[in-house]
Protein backbone atom coordinates (compact mmCIF):
# COMPACT_ATOMS: atom_id res chain seq x y z
CA UNK A 1 0.00 0.00 0.00
CA UNK A 2 2.94 2.48 0.66
CA UNK A 3 4.84 1.51 -2.13
CA UNK A 4 1.79 2.10 -4.41
CA UNK A 5 1.15 5.71 -2.92
CA UNK A 6 4.68 6.43 -3.19
CA UNK A 7 4.81 5.24 -6.53
CA UNK A 8 1.72 7.28 -7.70
CA UNK A 9 3.23 10.46 -6.08
CA UNK A 10 6.30 9.67 -8.13
CA UNK A 11 4.30 9.85 -11.02
CA UNK A 12 2.40 12.70 -10.18
CA UNK A 13 5.64 14.60 -9.78
CA UNK A 14 7.08 13.72 -13.03
CA UNK A 15 4.05 14.54 -15.10
CA UNK A 16 4.00 17.94 -13.16
CA UNK A 17 7.84 18.47 -14.36
CA UNK A 18 7.32 17.29 -17.89
CA UNK A 19 4.27 19.39 -18.21
CA UNK A 20 6.20 22.41 -16.91
CA UNK A 21 9.28 21.61 -19.21
CA UNK A 22 7.60 21.65 -21.73
CA UNK A 23 5.85 25.05 -21.01
CA UNK A 24 9.33 26.94 -20.54
CA UNK A 25 10.91 24.91 -23.10
CA UNK A 26 8.63 26.53 -26.28
CA UNK A 27 10.54 28.48 -28.74
CA UNK A 28 9.52 30.32 -31.74
CA UNK A 29 10.81 30.50 -34.80
CA UNK A 30 14.27 29.81 -32.48
CA UNK A 31 13.51 32.51 -29.54
CA UNK A 32 13.18 30.61 -26.39
CA UNK A 33 10.01 31.80 -24.57
CA UNK A 34 10.44 32.94 -21.10
CA UNK A 35 7.36 30.81 -18.81
CA UNK A 36 5.02 33.52 -18.88
CA UNK A 37 5.49 34.13 -22.50
CA UNK A 38 5.10 30.14 -23.11
CA UNK A 39 1.75 30.59 -20.80
CA UNK A 40 0.34 32.82 -23.55
CA UNK A 41 1.10 30.61 -25.88
CA UNK A 42 -0.50 27.55 -24.45
CA UNK A 43 -3.57 29.94 -23.82
CA UNK A 44 -3.80 30.86 -27.24
CA UNK A 45 -3.19 27.02 -28.51
CA UNK A 46 -6.25 26.12 -26.43
CA UNK A 47 -8.75 28.31 -27.15
CA UNK A 48 -7.78 27.17 -30.65
CA UNK A 49 -7.44 23.91 -30.26
CA UNK A 50 -4.35 23.80 -32.80
CA UNK A 51 -0.66 24.26 -31.95
CA UNK A 52 0.84 27.69 -33.19
CA UNK A 53 2.62 27.98 -36.63
CA UNK A 54 5.38 30.54 -37.44
CA UNK A 55 7.65 31.02 -40.37
CA UNK A 56 9.76 33.79 -42.02
CA UNK A 57 8.00 35.34 -44.92
CA UNK A 58 8.04 38.86 -46.68
CA UNK A 59 5.80 41.65 -44.88
CA UNK A 60 4.63 44.53 -46.21
CA UNK A 61 6.56 47.80 -45.90
CA UNK A 62 7.07 49.46 -42.43
CA UNK A 63 5.49 45.84 -41.14
CA UNK A 64 7.73 43.75 -39.19
CA UNK A 65 5.42 41.02 -38.32
CA UNK A 66 1.72 39.45 -38.81
CA UNK A 67 -0.42 37.29 -37.14
CA UNK A 68 -3.90 35.62 -37.18
CA UNK A 69 -6.32 32.59 -37.09
CA UNK A 70 -7.26 31.18 -40.06
CA UNK A 71 -10.16 29.16 -40.72
CA UNK A 72 -9.47 26.06 -39.82
CA UNK A 73 -8.91 27.82 -36.36
CA UNK A 74 -4.73 27.98 -36.97
CA UNK A 75 -3.15 30.47 -35.02
CA UNK A 76 -0.13 32.01 -37.04
CA UNK A 77 2.91 34.00 -36.53
CA UNK A 78 4.90 35.54 -39.48
CA UNK A 79 8.01 37.88 -39.09
CA UNK A 80 9.73 39.46 -42.17
CA UNK A 81 12.47 37.52 -42.96
CA UNK A 82 15.01 40.36 -42.84
CA UNK A 83 14.64 40.00 -38.64
CA UNK A 84 16.34 36.45 -38.82
CA UNK A 85 18.97 37.33 -36.67
CA UNK A 86 17.73 40.31 -35.52
CA UNK A 87 17.46 41.95 -31.34
CA UNK A 88 13.85 42.56 -32.37
CA UNK A 89 13.11 39.28 -33.31
CA UNK A 90 11.96 38.56 -29.52
CA UNK A 91 10.48 41.91 -29.75
CA UNK A 92 8.32 41.19 -32.77
CA UNK A 93 7.07 37.31 -31.42
CA UNK A 94 5.80 38.68 -28.64
CA UNK A 95 4.04 41.64 -30.12
CA UNK A 96 2.28 39.36 -32.63
CA UNK A 97 1.23 36.96 -29.46
CA UNK A 98 -0.22 39.09 -27.86
CA UNK A 99 -2.59 40.63 -30.25
CA UNK A 100 -3.23 36.91 -30.50
CA UNK A 101 -4.39 36.59 -27.47
CA UNK A 102 -6.79 39.75 -27.96
CA UNK A 103 -8.33 37.46 -30.70
CA UNK A 104 -8.71 34.55 -29.23
CA UNK A 105 -10.64 35.82 -26.59
CA UNK A 106 -13.36 37.90 -28.44
CA UNK A 107 -11.42 41.25 -29.22
CA UNK A 108 -12.82 41.85 -32.90
CA UNK A 109 -11.76 42.45 -36.14
CA UNK A 110 -13.65 44.94 -38.17
CA UNK A 111 -14.85 44.51 -41.87
CA UNK A 112 -16.95 47.31 -44.53
CA UNK A 113 -20.26 46.33 -45.31
CA UNK A 114 -19.98 46.35 -48.84
CA UNK A 115 -22.85 48.79 -48.45
CA UNK A 116 -20.76 51.64 -47.52
CA UNK A 117 -19.20 53.87 -50.04
CA UNK A 118 -16.27 56.87 -50.20
CA UNK A 119 -15.67 59.15 -52.66
CA UNK A 120 -12.89 56.71 -54.01
CA UNK A 121 -15.04 53.39 -54.54
CA UNK A 122 -16.20 51.10 -51.87
CA UNK A 123 -14.62 51.42 -48.07
CA UNK A 124 -14.12 47.45 -48.24
CA UNK A 125 -12.16 48.06 -51.48
CA UNK A 126 -9.74 51.02 -50.67
CA UNK A 127 -10.40 51.40 -47.15
CA UNK A 128 -10.02 48.08 -45.13
CA UNK A 129 -6.60 48.44 -44.83
CA UNK A 130 -6.40 51.51 -42.74
CA UNK A 131 -9.61 49.95 -41.07
CA UNK A 132 -7.20 46.90 -39.59
CA UNK A 133 -4.34 49.76 -39.01
CA UNK A 134 -6.25 51.54 -36.65
CA UNK A 135 -7.11 48.60 -35.04
CA UNK A 136 -4.22 47.49 -34.25
CA UNK A 137 -3.74 50.66 -32.52
CA UNK A 138 -6.86 49.85 -30.26
CA UNK A 139 -4.83 46.85 -29.43
CA UNK A 140 -1.65 48.32 -28.78
CA UNK A 141 -3.56 50.43 -25.81
CA UNK A 142 -5.36 47.49 -24.57
CA UNK A 143 -1.77 45.78 -23.43
CA UNK A 144 0.01 48.79 -23.50
CA UNK A 145 1.21 47.89 -20.25
CA UNK A 146 2.50 44.46 -21.58
CA UNK A 147 4.24 46.97 -24.21
CA UNK A 148 5.89 48.48 -21.43
CA UNK A 149 7.32 45.62 -19.43
CA UNK A 150 8.83 44.04 -21.95
CA UNK A 151 10.46 46.76 -23.56
CA UNK A 152 8.50 46.67 -26.85
CA UNK A 153 7.56 50.62 -26.93
CA UNK A 154 11.42 50.72 -27.87
CA UNK A 155 12.06 48.24 -29.70
CA UNK A 156 9.59 47.92 -32.27
CA UNK A 157 9.81 51.66 -32.79
CA UNK A 158 8.22 53.09 -36.30
CA UNK A 159 8.72 56.92 -36.11
CA UNK A 160 10.86 57.56 -38.57
CA UNK A 161 8.95 55.91 -41.14
CA UNK A 162 6.26 58.09 -40.70
CA UNK A 163 8.34 61.44 -41.08
CA UNK A 164 10.24 59.56 -43.88
CA UNK A 165 7.20 59.30 -45.75
CA UNK A 166 5.37 62.13 -45.45
CA UNK A 167 8.40 64.04 -45.85
CA UNK A 168 8.70 62.09 -49.53
CA UNK A 169 4.94 62.71 -50.16
CA UNK A 170 5.67 66.68 -49.68
CA UNK A 171 3.25 68.18 -52.30
CA UNK A 172 0.78 65.48 -52.34
CA UNK A 173 -3.18 64.98 -50.85
CA UNK A 174 -2.99 63.26 -47.70
CA UNK A 175 -4.46 59.60 -46.89
CA UNK A 176 -6.94 58.59 -43.89
CA UNK A 177 -3.29 56.46 -43.20
CA UNK A 178 -1.69 59.53 -42.59
CA UNK A 179 -4.35 60.46 -40.07
CA UNK A 180 -4.03 56.76 -38.05
CA UNK A 181 -0.23 56.81 -38.45
CA UNK A 182 -0.45 60.87 -36.74
CA UNK A 183 -2.77 59.17 -34.08
CA UNK A 184 -0.39 56.42 -33.81
CA UNK A 185 2.52 58.52 -33.26
CA UNK A 186 1.06 60.70 -30.28
CA UNK A 187 -0.42 57.57 -28.55
CA UNK A 188 3.25 55.22 -28.93
CA UNK A 189 5.88 57.15 -30.27
CA UNK A 190 8.49 56.88 -26.88
CA UNK A 191 10.31 60.22 -28.10
CA UNK A 192 8.44 63.19 -27.87
CA UNK A 193 10.88 64.79 -30.20
CA UNK A 194 9.59 62.44 -32.74
CA UNK A 195 5.78 63.55 -32.17
CA UNK A 196 7.11 67.19 -32.52
CA UNK A 197 8.90 66.11 -36.22
CA UNK A 198 5.92 64.53 -37.45
CA UNK A 199 4.10 67.13 -36.49
CA UNK A 200 6.30 69.90 -37.77
CA UNK A 201 6.40 67.88 -41.09
CA UNK A 202 2.63 67.63 -41.53
CA UNK A 203 2.11 71.01 -40.72
CA UNK A 204 4.69 72.23 -44.08
CA UNK A 205 2.77 69.42 -46.15
CA UNK A 206 -0.89 71.10 -45.27
CA UNK A 207 -2.48 68.21 -43.96
CA UNK A 208 -4.30 70.47 -41.32
CA UNK A 209 -7.38 67.79 -41.18
CA UNK A 210 -5.17 64.89 -40.58
CA UNK A 211 -3.47 67.04 -37.62
CA UNK A 212 -7.19 67.72 -36.09
CA UNK A 213 -8.80 64.06 -36.51
CA UNK A 214 -5.56 62.77 -35.75
CA UNK A 215 -5.47 64.01 -32.58
CA UNK A 216 -8.79 63.75 -31.61
CA UNK A 217 -8.54 60.07 -32.19
CA UNK A 218 -5.46 60.09 -29.82
CA UNK A 219 -7.68 61.84 -27.34
CA UNK A 220 -10.62 59.35 -27.37
CA UNK A 221 -8.36 56.20 -27.06
CA UNK A 222 -6.09 57.48 -24.55
CA UNK A 223 -8.65 58.77 -21.96
CA UNK A 224 -10.74 55.24 -22.71
CA UNK A 225 -10.36 52.10 -20.51
CA UNK A 226 -10.53 49.27 -22.31
CA UNK A 227 -10.80 46.17 -20.47
CA UNK A 228 -13.56 43.82 -22.47
CA UNK A 229 -14.44 43.23 -26.10
CA UNK A 230 -17.55 45.79 -25.71
CA UNK A 231 -15.29 48.56 -24.61
CA UNK A 232 -13.10 47.67 -27.45
CA UNK A 233 -16.01 48.19 -29.66
CA UNK A 234 -17.38 51.32 -28.06
CA UNK A 235 -13.71 53.17 -28.54
CA UNK A 236 -14.21 51.92 -32.13
CA UNK A 237 -17.46 53.46 -33.06
CA UNK A 238 -16.52 57.05 -30.94
CA UNK A 239 -13.37 56.68 -33.48
CA UNK A 240 -14.88 55.88 -36.83
CA UNK A 241 -16.71 59.56 -37.47
CA UNK A 242 -13.32 61.22 -37.09
CA UNK A 243 -11.55 58.83 -39.70
CA UNK A 244 -14.92 59.04 -41.70
CA UNK A 245 -16.90 62.25 -41.23
CA UNK A 246 -20.58 61.75 -41.64
CA UNK A 247 -23.60 64.13 -40.80
CA UNK A 248 -24.02 63.00 -37.56
CA UNK A 249 -27.24 64.30 -37.28
CA UNK A 250 -28.42 62.25 -39.80
CA UNK A 251 -26.41 59.22 -40.09
CA UNK A 252 -24.59 57.13 -37.47
CA UNK A 253 -22.29 54.02 -37.62
CA UNK A 254 -23.05 50.25 -36.40
CA UNK A 255 -21.53 47.44 -35.51
CA UNK A 256 -23.17 43.93 -36.18
CA UNK A 257 -21.57 40.44 -35.77
CA UNK A 258 -20.99 38.34 -39.31
CA UNK A 259 -22.65 35.46 -38.86
CA UNK A 260 -20.24 33.99 -41.45
CA UNK A 261 -17.27 34.40 -39.57
CA UNK A 262 -17.67 31.04 -36.89
CA UNK A 263 -13.70 31.24 -36.26
CA UNK A 264 -13.46 34.79 -34.22
CA UNK A 265 -15.53 37.87 -33.57
CA UNK A 266 -15.69 39.73 -37.11
CA UNK A 267 -17.44 43.22 -36.36
CA UNK A 268 -19.02 44.42 -39.87
CA UNK A 269 -18.96 48.27 -40.50
CA UNK A 270 -22.24 49.98 -41.93
CA UNK A 271 -23.61 53.39 -41.67
CA UNK A 272 -27.52 53.73 -39.98
CA UNK A 273 -30.00 56.57 -40.90
CA UNK A 274 -31.01 58.29 -37.74
CA UNK A 275 -35.02 58.69 -37.08
CA UNK A 276 -35.82 62.09 -38.31
CA UNK A 277 -36.54 64.77 -35.37
CA UNK A 278 -40.54 65.23 -34.87
CA UNK A 279 -40.99 68.79 -35.21
CA UNK A 280 -42.00 70.63 -32.64
CA UNK A 281 -45.54 71.82 -32.00
CA UNK A 282 -46.27 75.34 -31.29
Amino acid sequence: MTYRLTFQIVLILLVACTSAFAQTGRSILGVKLKPELAAIVTEIEKKCGRKLYAEFTPQDQFTLGSSFVDEDMLPVVLVDPQYEESEKLEAIIIHELLHLRLRVNNYPVFVFSPSVNTQQGRAIDVEQENLRDFKSILDHHVFKADMVRYGLDKLVDLAGDTARDAKRRRGRESSNADIINYARAILEYPNQKDIVEVTRIYTENGWTRDLKAGKEIADIISRSVIKTPADYERVMLQCLPKLYPIPADRYAFKLTVDPGNKVFRQMIVSVSKRPARKARQK
